[in-house]
């Protein structure tokens, strides 16, 4: 098996660990902006076929298809993070890479003099990515998460006593709180409330396999344009090439989601003033334990109030609480200047894979005692994204 390199990286929620084995499933998968693609020395690049995933030694994708200025190719694909890594890993040398048509890297650096040399162009992944590398890293955790038993730092991790390892995750939730107001802010220096939401939105309803074409809809479409004469179905359409179906529930495919969004916009156009206004009335509430804070909170009733007044109920509840937890808290904690953190912490976590459950059993959480919250989530998956380092203070 080939060795896998590991890049360390300044992400919007501070310095993490990304492999190339990360960078390769996004070319894979085709999970970046594919329209108008050039190459480094400026040609027209279109990918046919990303090449099937090459797991033993040599390029890491074999056989993928191309049209580079109009022109078909057939060959192979190699991934890195910065070109000279070409060289360092002694490919020059070694005949298994001379099939090598387009060489993808993550970040930019010289190339100067390489087309004398070796015919293949090259790409540079990082401008094409919709998201922060740090969610295709947290991604990635969620995979450690299926495969909890097999991990060396669990067992040390079950020899904390209970109340340590809920303090553990507790801590690790606060630490992502506050990198995500901060991210938030970011956010909000870009755009105002409205469009924050906007975004936020249409982001959460294209789950995680078509978020990024989500995005790109909502850089490009306002909530005016959805509330007014905007065809959904004319919209799906024009990025049919880009929506990934496969294993999409019918419940979730994106032609629903964006009626279902445009239904929320025509019927209530201002409805990020009308959430704003929800939110204003949360009350500080000085409770530690998750259920005694919702009863206190009346978390079942704001959740309620916000479905019908903000969203028609058009969202169901999963979603609805995947939305507020993942954006609007963090949003409304810099736009409102009020600390949401407690409401981001206890409240209901939303979607969320059978993985987590499973995690809360296995660390010893009794659902009635600790019943699964978007914080304890956010612990659970700090904790994954650091490879259990944090269980020793180092990360």
């Amino acid at each position: 098996m080939p060795t896998i390199a590991v890049q360390e990286v300044q992400g919007l929620y501070g310095p993490f660990s990304i492999s190339e084995k990360i960078i390769q499933k996004i070319w894979l998968q085709g999970d970046f902006y594919k329209q108008d693609l050039k190459t480094v020395s400026g040609k027209r690049l279109k990918i046919k076929d990303p090449g099937h995933w090459n797991m033993n030694e040599g390029p890491d994708f074999k056989e993928a298809r191309f049209e580079i200025d109009g022109d078909e190719w057939v060959g192979d694909v190699e991934i890195h993070f910065y070109p000279n890594d070409w060289f360092h890993h002694e490919h020059d040398k070694n005949p298994n890479f001379g099939k090598v048509v387009l060489h993808v890297v993550l970040y930019a650096g010289t190339t100067q003099g390489w087309e004398r040399e070796y015919p293949m162009e090259s790409l540079v992944l990082l401008p094409l990515l919709e998201r922060d590398l740090e969610e295709y890293a947290m991604e990635a955790a969620l995979l450690d998460l299926e495969q909890v038993n097999e991990l060396e730092w669990f067992e040390r991790l079950m020899e904390k006593s209970l109340s340590e390892r809920k303090l553990l995750l507790e801590q690790l939730a606060v630490k992502r709180w506050r990198q995500k107001a901060d991210y938030a802010r970011k956010r909000l220096e870009r755009t105002d409330w409205a469009g924050c939401c906007h975004e936020s939105t249409l982001d959460v309803l294209g789950f995680a396999r078509n978020r990024s074409t989500m995005h790109r809809i909502a850089s490009r479409y306002t909530i005016a344009d959805f509330a007014g004469s905007l065809d959904t179905d004319e919209l799906y359409e024009a990025y049919r090439e880009e929506w990934k179906l496969s294993g999409c529930r019918p419940a979730n495919h994106p032609k629903l989601r964006l009626k279902q969004y445009a239904r929320i916009c025509q019927a209530n156009p201002d409805w990020p003033d009308k959430l704003r206004q929800q939110l204003s009335l949360f009350s500080t509430v000085d409770e530690k334990e998750t259920g005694a804070f919702r009863k206190a909170a009346g978390t079942k009733e704001r959740q309620a109030q916000i479905s019908e007044d903000v969203f028609q109920n058009i969202i169901g509840t999963k979603r609805l609480n995947s939305l507020l937890s993942d954006a609007i808290f963090p949003l409304a904690k810099v736009d409102l200047k009020e600390d949401y953190m407690t409401y981001w912490q206890h409240w209901y976590p939303g979607d969320y894979p059978d993985a987590f459950s499973r995690f809360h059993r296995q660390a010893g959480f009794s659902a009635a005692r600790i019943p699964m919250s978007h914080g304890m989530m956010q612990g659970i998956l700090a904790l994954f994204a650091s490879k259990g380092e944090a269980l020793d203070g180092t990360s």
